[in-house]
């Protein structure tokens, strides 16, 4: 399949946003690298599809890996890390367990 400029250029420019969230705003070297990626891919012909395929496949598994990584940690911001015991995670939705009869 032929990718278009259109998808390319909105690849690029999701992983440089993921880019900037990962580094709190600030314009790190994976950054650029992925800058000099987009100037390079730009200058393609039709000649290269076969290039552009592949980097195109690339930069989409970065991107979702990128996309993972970040899902992953709001997910442990927001529920911590490790396992709860079942009386824990009952806790955590709002139940409580009840007691069994003592021996």
């Amino acid at each position: 399949a032929v990718v278009s400029t259109q998808s390319t250029g909105q690849t690029y420019k999701s992983l440089v946003t993921e880019l900037y969230a990962i580094h709190n705003g600030q314009l790190s070297e994976t950054t650029r690298r992925v800058y000099n990626e987009i100037q390079e891919v730009s200058k393609l012909d039709s000649d290269d599809l076969k290039v552009l395929n592949k980097r195109f496949a690339d930069a989409n598994n970065y991107l979702t890996l990128l996309k993972n990584l970040r899902i992953q940690q709001e997910l442990i911001e927001k529920y911590g890390k490790g396992e709860l015991t079942t009386e824990q995670a009952a806790n955590k939705v709002g139940l409580t367990i009840p007691k069994g009869p003592k021996d």
